[in-house]
Parts: structure tokens; C-alpha cells; sequence
């Protein structure tokens, strides 16, 4: 495992973060746009259908990286990003894009299909809109995560490995504190093996951990970095041992400006 994950810290869950109670799984941490000049938008609460939680990419403008590209100054929102709020059918958004790679960043392509998640409906019956791939793949981008695909796969997909990314290009310079949570979807008993979920920043492996196939709690990360005007910052959900079965699960994404200087 690449890089070190510290715990987030009281502060910074009420900063950064909600509890939110999900209408398939347990209590997990849930992105959340409270920051004044971020992101904006009111909180992301999931699994309340007819909400901007209910995955139908209709979620609150978000007010971009703030003042001019690579200045760090007072006025610069704290809130960069926010995977949740932020979310799109439209690729680019907010610095936002939905891809996919075969096993490494240098294949990332763009996902160019808009479709619903498949096979898997919440117990709130939320319609979840997703980005999807033009081929017979599972590979899936939606609001709260994302579902790969895999060489041990199931009908209609064929077996190959396409990892779901989703990347956000930066037009921030400067330290930044990356956080979110991952957690499992599709808790089915005995469906899944589990999925590897990892955080790069500009190619590199920065968090990586692995969440069991029935771990609807999840866990939290946060990752230190800092960015310069272009970074990419990935978000990469790879079926645990190539097996994409019931693989779908959160994965969230906060991006803020760090008020103290961090070393790499």
C-alpha cells in the first residue's frame, strides 16, 4: 500500500463531512458542501428519494476552485471539490471526469455513455443516473461511487478489467487534505469478494485500501498532498482479485484547501 492515511480528527469530520444514515447500509461518512465560496449546495444525505442525493446527478451547482488559477491567498475557498455536489452528465464539470483504465493510469479514457446503475436498486427505490461505457461492460460512475469491471465477470458484460476513475483536474496550487469514505453498496451475502479502492495524486498511489464485500460500513481516509494548476487527482475502485460481482460501492471525495503548509 502506497502512501500514509492519517484518521480524520473531530474538527475535521464536522468540517468536511456528515453522518448520513444510507438507505442500504449502515451509518458512512458522506461528503458534504458547507463550506462558504466551495462548493455550495445543501447537505448530501443519501437514499432520500426525490433529494439531490438520490443519484440523479441533479445536484447543486458547485462554485469551482475560487479565485485565479495557482493563487493561494485568504480569499481562496477552503472547499475545492466535492465528489457528491459536484457530480455531472456532463464530463468536465467543476474540473470533473468519469473514466475508466485498463489496470493503470496511463489508460485512463473518458466513459461516454449516460445510462442508470443496473442490477441493484436501494431500498428507497432511487433511480440512480451513471455513466457507463458504450461497450458490454459493468464499469459505472454515479454520485456516490462506482462499480468496475472485471476478467471474472457475469452476463452481459465480457470478462475484461476496466477500473472505474474518477479523476478531478486542479486548478489550485498549493496543500490541499483529500478525504472521503468508501464503503460497500451491494452487500449481498456472499456476492462479493470485496473491491480495492485507491487515491493517486498526478499518477501517483497516494491511499489504497480494501473494503470486504459485506462492509456496508466502510471506513474513512484522508490523504495530504500538494497540487499545482493541472494536477489530477484519481479516484480508482478495482475488483478485488478481477471479480466484479455486486462491486458496487461508495466512494467519496472531499477536496480542501489545507490551512496549514504539509509536506509531501
Amino acid at each position: 500500500m502506497a502512501g500514509v492515511a492519517r484518521s480524520l480528527t473531530l474538527a475535521a469530520r464536522a468540517s468536511l463531512c456528515v453522518i448520513a444514515a444510507a438507505g442500504c447500509a449502515p451509518e458512512v461518512v458522506i461528503a458534504r458542501s458547507n463550506q462558504a465560496g466551495g462548493s455550495g449546495g445543501a447537505p448530501i444525505v443519501a437514499g432520500t428519494s426525490g433529494s439531490e442525493a438520490s443519484g440523479t446527478g441533479a445536484a447543486p451547482a458547485a462554485g469551482g476552485a475560487g479565485g485565479e488559477a495557482g493563487q493561494v491567498s485568504a480569499e481562496a475557498p477552503r472547499l475545492l471539490a466535492d465528489s457528491v455536489a459536484d457530480f455531472s452528465l456532463e464530463q468536465g464539470k467543476l474540473g470533473w471526469q468519469y473514466g475508466y483504465d485498463g489496470g493503470t493510469l496511463d489508460g485512463f479514457a473518458l466513459l461516454t455513455r449516460i445510462g442508470v446503475i443496473r442490477d441493484y436498486v436501494p431500498a428507497t427505490n432511487d433511480v440512480w443516473d451513471c455513466w457507463g461505457n458504450d461497450e458490454t461492460r459493468w464499469t459505472q460512475i454515479f454520485q456516490l461511487g462506482a462499480h468496475p469491471n472485471g476478467t471474472d465477470t457475469s452476463e452481459p458484460s465480457n470478462a475484461i478489467l476496466q477500473r472505474a476513475v474518477r479523476r478531478w483536474i486542479s486548478t489550485f496550487e498549493g496543500d490541499v487534505v483529500i478525504s472521503g469514505e468508501m464503503a460497500k453498496i451491494d452487500v449481498a451475502v456472499g456476492g462479493s469478494n470485496g473491491i480495492d479502492a485507491s487515491v493517486y495524486v498526478d499518477g501517483m498511489q497516494r491511499y489504497s485500501a480494501f473494503i470486504g464485500g459485506e462492509d456496508g460500513g466502510g471506513l474513512s481516509y484522508e490523504v495530504m498532498a500538494s497540487l499545482h494548476v493541472g494536477s489530477t487527482v484519481d479516484f480508482v475502485l478495482d475488483p478485488h482479485e478481477g471479480a466484479d460481482h455486486h462491486d458496487l460501492s461508495r466512494f467519496t471525495a472531499v477536496i480542501a484547501r489545507s490551512e496549514a503548509p504539509q509536506t509531501q
